[in-house]
């Protein structure tokens, strides 16, 4: 059952009828997310609203779920793909069932199981419990954080939903932007781990439950990425697991009483999606989207797959115009700037598809798993060949250019190595395009590294390749589900992702990593040794090697062969022409709200620039992270 949510638990028992008018207020505010119908609860200590979209079982009521006794108060978003199972185990327990839906699980699961249930769901959620026995709320949030989970704690009150907009209705707190997030985002595009824009607003991290009571919070993390390495057992073992596991899961995903579709993009993963997809249901209406520059759009590709199936996919193109003008849409949805490009382009096809599907099956989640973006997993190679150069007294100024070691930035941990690989600014962008006397002269805010550098300590700090998995797993990841998750419910769209199902993230992450990511053979590697991770991948090693072994014969050759071209938006050459001219109304007005943290002078010259060039489009998305911010700060604060 999909929804929205918004609501809060206070301690002290001080409800009023003000209270009841902001709570309804805020499901009001995000009706988009659960159309279909709504209700309200209240309790002496309880006020919790609710927007329903319904998937399962059409006719049952909205939640808010009660138990029996009156003492069990529970609400999830999501879908919970072994509830039958759930359901039979806890029906021969005597529990009493008063609908068919997934969700309703969760709360006799919970009074058979307390907060051990967590690890026994396998979907995607986010679940606010309340235990009137204990005087406990319990906030938990599946485990790769398919959906969001914010909450926001004031005094003896906890306020907890699941999107920004239903925030912005409670009148106990006047929500401030957060600084620190700035930084964040312009290094990560996105605000990682617990924090958000918000400077009083925290998101429950994935894999984990937060549970509040007049003792304090506290936290438990029921699961997480795998980090170990199994055994090889060898490549017709993996291909034949990944093969079953990938059918079982597709097909446990198909579970709706509504309409289901599937996204497509012309690549790999979506190809392998629709092929199991394919096999078990009839009839499916896929989605491909794309911008009117060839070189930014897949539908051939895309039709190579689906007229092998006999499938028409139903295609959406975007142009500038369109593009420009629905920035602040997508952004008035997110609650914050918008983290990729194609977001406005996600929620344009989640509108188009409503007409159709209520369900989508989406391919998130495989590249990073398989190593999809070789540039990035192939980037400690870079970092170990520039140790082993360095440890060569004397002869490492000879070396590095020569084997294409970075000879101008020494790098003395992975941590820090990763930093400056994955930020989108750079410390040279950051000292000439913001102001960083805003941000006490740091390139990154405290939390963002003291987060990272926890990431790296639960990988053991003992293999960067390894650590690059489970990282993207908790930055990058979580930020794509993030904008996955805002569009379609923006349109009232559940999304699901089959790779994301934890069971094969399990199987998948132990996997050696040879079957990720392999060297094309001998020859291949003494080359790359003479290169670097931007000119290495895809040219000397394969990405998600297993799972192009897997797609062999199931999916046209030129799909797998083709290099990864990953949704691109043609920001580049949109700033050679109108977008430029959008771009200084907004970010070098006198009163623009980025102002205090913007180098405006530098930003007017760049801004000015003839022709953007960048490699990716990373010209164009810088500015484009700018306007975002400006666009964002207008509309909330």
């Amino acid at each position: 059952m999909m929804c929205g949510f918004f609501g809060f638990v206070d301690f002290s028992g001080n409800i009023t009828q003000i209270d009841y008018k902001e709570v309804c207020e805020g499901a009001l505010a995000i009706n988009y997310r659960g159309p279909d119908d709504s209700s309200f609860l209240a309790r002496p200590h309880l006020c919790l609203a609710f927007d329903r979209l319904s998937i399962i079982d059409l006719s049952a009521p909205s939640q808010p779920y009660v138990n029996e006794n009156d003492n069990v108060i529970m609400v999830c978003n999501g879908e919970i793909y072994n509830y039958l199972e759930l359901r039979s185990f806890l029906l021969a327990k005597k529990h009493v069932f008063k609908t068919k839906t997934d969700s309703e699980v969760i709360l006799h699961g919970y009074e058979e199981f307390g907060s051990a249930l967590w690890g026994k769901l396998n979907g995607i959620f986010s679940i606010a419990l309340w235990d009137e026995r204990k005087k406990k709320l319990f906030l938990v949030r599946d485990h790769l954080g398919v959906k969001p989970m914010h909450y926001m704690v004031v005094k003896d009150r906890i306020y907890f939903g699941s999107d920004y907009n239903a925030f912005h209705k409670q009148s106990r707190v006047k929500l401030e932007q957060n600084p620190n997030a700035i930084l964040s985002y312009l290094s990560f595009r996105c605000v990682i781990g617990e924090q958000t824009f918000y400077k009083h607003i925290k998101d429950v991290l994935p894999g984990q439950s937060n549970v509040f009571s007049v003792e304090g919070e506290s936290r438990e993390c029921y699961w997480d990425i795998p980090v170990d390495e199994e055994k090889d057992r060898g490549e017709s073992y993996y291909l034949d697991k990944l093969d079953k596991k990938l059918s079982s899961v597709i097909e446990r995903q198909l579970m709706s009483d509504v309409p289901l579709g599937a996204f497509i993009s012309g690549g790999l993963d979506s190809s392998m999606l629709l092929y199991y997809l394919a096999k078990k249901k009839e009839d499916i209406k896929t989605y491909i989207t794309g911008f009117r520059d060839e070189d930014y759009n897949e539908f051939s590709y895309a039709e190579l797959m689906t007229s092998s199936l006999g499938i028409n996919p139903i295609k959406l193109l975007l142009d500038e115009q369109e593009y420009k003008a629905g920035m602040e849409d997508a952004i008035s949805y997110r609650g914050e700037p918008l983290s990729v490009p194609h977001e406005l382009a996600f929620l344009k096809m989640s509108r188009l598809m409503k007409k159709n599907i209520t369900v989508v099956l989406s391919g998130e989640g495989a590249d990073e798993l398989f190593a999809g973006y070789g540039r990035i997993f192939r980037s400690p190679f870079d970092y170990y060949k520039q140790r082993k150069i360095n440890s060569v007294p004397g002869l490492s100024c000879m070396l590095s250019p020569i084997f294409k070691a970075q000879a101008s930035k020494q790098f003395f941990s992975p941590m820090e190595h990763f930093l400056w690989r994955y930020s989108w600014f750079t410390e040279d962008d950051k000292n000439n395009l913001l102001n960083l006397d805003f941000f006490e002269n740091r390139y990154f805010d405290e939390y963002s590294i003291s987060y990272i550098k926890e990431l790296f300590n639960k990988t053991g700090n003992n293999n960067y390749y390894r650590a690059m998995y489970y990282i993207l797993g908790k930055i990058h990841l979580v930020n794509l589900l993030n904008r996955l998750d805002r569009m379609t419910m923006a349109a009232s769209v559940e999304a699901r992702v089959p790779f994301l199902d934890f069971e094969l993230v399990e199987m998948v992450s132990r996997m050696p990593l040879q079957y990720k990511l392999r060297w094309n053979g001998v020859l291949p590697f003494i080359k790359a040794l003479f290169s670097d991770s931007e000119q290495i991948s895809e040219k000397y090693d394969t990405p998600k090697y297993i799972l192009k072994r897997l797609a062999e014969g199931k999916i046209p050759k030129e799909i797998i062969r083709r290099k990864k071209m990953g949704f691109p938006v043609p920001l580049n050459s949109w700033f050679n022409k109108e977008f430029k001219v959008a771009a200084i109304e907004l970010l070098i007005d006198p009163d623009s709200k980025t102002g205090d943290f913007i180098n405006k002078d530098n930003l007017k010259k760049f801004l000015y620039k003839d022709n953007y060039t960048s490699k990716y489009d990373y010209d164009g998305k810088k500015i484009w992270m700018l306007m975002n911010l400006e666009i964002w700060m207008r509309r909330y604060f």
